[in-house]
């Protein structure tokens, strides 16, 4: 899905600062845990996701890339990447777990669009696909319906965040 905003630098800034600005957009999120820095730019978290009734609930650990990429001939500002992809970590094995634990393949790429003086003169094209398999058991018609609700608000959430997170800053180019 292509999602049209004014803003690019919001989504990066929200991405890359931590788990206090991804708790005010992502509202499946009940908690969130730095397990390991690998790099500058890949880490590895351990999620707990909000309970969806009549489901147990679920946790996610994975490892999140975030990268500008670099600029190419003829492009006036960089784009960034963000690859959440779930892994094992000694610190929270599965059999300890609680939780029913999930498993998600997520990518984020993100690209300006546009120059001028002001933010109305610029939007962000914002590329977005998510693969989640809940784990466990859980009624295929259950999961659907939830994900019919959850993408759109999700899409929306983040998209209006980005804009108000920066609307009263300058453009940074």
């Amino acid at each position: 899905a292509v999602v049209q905003r004014r803003v690019r630098e919001a989504v990066v800034s929200t991405q890359s600062t931590g788990k206090e600005l991804k708790l005010k957009w992502d509202h499946t999120i009940e908690g969130d845990k730095l397990l390991e820095t690998l790099d500058d730019h890949c880490a590895v978290y351990h999620q707990i996701l909000k309970r969806v009734w009549p489901a147990a609930q679920r946790d996610i650990v994975y490892a999140s890339h975030k990268q500008q990429l670099d600029i190419q001939s003829g492009e006036e500002h960089p784009s960034w990447i963000v690859c959440n992809v779930s892994c094992d970590h000694p610190s929270k094995p599965e059999s300890d777990s609680s939780y029913t634990r999930a498993s998600i393949e997520v990518v984020m790429f993100c690209q300006t669009i546009g120059k001028g003086p002001s933010r109305k003169d610029i939007k962000c094209k914002i590329v977005y696909s998510a693969s989640v398999n809940p784990g466990g058991w859980a009624p295929s018609a259950a999961v659907r319906a939830v994900s019919q609700r959850e993408y759109p608000k999700f899409l929306k959430k983040i998209s209006s965040f980005a804009v108000d997170h920066v609307k009263n800053s300058p453009v940074k180019f």
